[in-house]
């Protein structure tokens, strides 16, 4: 029997509507009109030219590793004296090309899952009443998500909002690409954000599970690395900054770790100025019942602790900039936190060793066909 859960507007997490048998005739009429007032369901011009790109891209891979098929077996049939060079640089090339197609079908099919069909909409707008969240379809440009909107472009989609004694908590997926990545890698996924009454240091717990390096663009030093006690470190990565080690442990107290180990394990947290970030690279809002449990009571794992980490002061401010006033919220976190703690130094990133491997294998390549 499966447990009873609370959103944090109160409500009992009903889930029925996101496999409730849709009926034809409803949905036409539902999405007649909820059309309407969403203009934007079908998203900005880049997504119709992303979709386009990605069938010119998964072509291009399919007709050269066929190009390429034809010419091993072309070469396993010939007395040439550099034979086995030559399908040694092929069967390297074969294998970025199959890696290419992975990449080309992992965006295809996430593409998919992310269109707004009038089915799913109204499964999705349904589960909304029934659940007293407020429902925005999108996609839409999330600037008032500061922190990460600061960091590129940040696009969010079907966004739930639940208000909560707590302030708003807010569900959604989302779409980040990176100013700060001359190759333009996007970050996607899931996210649950919610808002807290002071700032805090910039704090990333990395869950060590479902770890996708595609969609890992920026990655805090590792000397801002913090190692806890217990079986903590197995479950998740925490970075701070330095010289804010005991802040972490603060916030971080032993039973704060054992609601993450028990209710959280597979999603990332992040503190950064006065917002809580959960987060993860599959989407949050979906029609899987079992998916949103999960979000759930990761949510709930974190929302019972904020009101204690509300308490924490920063030691490290001086006398005067903490008794500068606060008359808005980007003041407040100036006031909250020192320079050093608002911010993670960002590491190379995943895909910077991706890429350092691939010159690895065209360097090899090469140095073949010098010998």
């Amino acid at each position: 029997m499966t447990a009873v859960q609370t959103l944090p507007n109160g409500a009992t997490l009903d889930t029925s509507a996101l496999t409730a048998r849709a009926r034809r005739h409803d949905v036409t009429a539902f999405f007649r009109s909820f059309a309407v007032r969403h203009p934007d369901l079908k998203g900005p011009g880049s997504e119709a030219v992303r979709r386009v790109m990605v069938r010119i891209g998964a072509a291009a891979v399919l007709i050269g590793a066929l190009a390429l098929g034809f010419g091993m077996l072309g070469e396993l049939t010939s007395q040439d004296d550099d034979k086995a060079e030559q399908l040694l640089g092929m069967g390297i090339m074969m294998g970025l090309f199959l890696v290419a197609g992975g990449v080309f079908l992992w965006v295809s099919i996430r593409n998919g899952k992310r269109r707004s069909t009038p089915k799913r909409q109204y499964r999705l707008a349904r589960f909304a009443a029934d659940n007293r969240l407020a429902y925005l379809p999108g996609p839409a440009f999330g600037g008032y998500l500061e922190p990460w909107a600061d960091r590129g472009r940040l696009i969010v989609s079907r966004v739930m909002r639940a208000p909560s004694p707590e302030g708003t908590v807010e569900f959604g997926n989302y779409e980040l690409s990176y100013a700060t990545t001359s190759n333009g890698q996007s970050q996607f996924g899931g996210y649950c954000a919610l808002r807290l009454d002071r700032g805090l240091p910039n704090i990333v717990l990395r869950s060590r599970r479902h770890r996708n390096p595609l969609t890992e663009a920026a990655v805090p030093a590792r000397a801002q690395r913090l190692s806890l006690e217990g079986d903590f470190d197995r479950h998740f990565t925490l970075y701070c900054p330095r010289g804010y080690e005991r802040d972490a442990l603060y916030l971080f107290t032993p039973d704060v770790m054992a609601r993450l180990i028990d209710r959280a394990g597979g999603f990332d947290v992040e503190i950064v100025d006065d917002w809580v970030f959960i987060s993860q690279a599959r989407d949050f809002v979906t029609l899987d019942p079992q998916r949103w449990r999960a979000v759930i009571a990761a949510t709930g794992a974190l929302r019972g602790k904020l009101a204690q980490w509300e308490r924490w002061k920063d030691d490290h401010l001086s006398a005067d900039e903490a008794a500068a006033p606060a008359s808005t919220p980007a003041i407040r976190v100036l006031t909250d936190v020192a320079a050093p703690g608002r911010r993670l130094r960002a590491g190379s990133g995943t895909m910077w060793a991706l890429l350092a491997v691939a010159a690895v294998i065209i360097g090899v390549m090469q140095l073949f066909r010098l010998f």
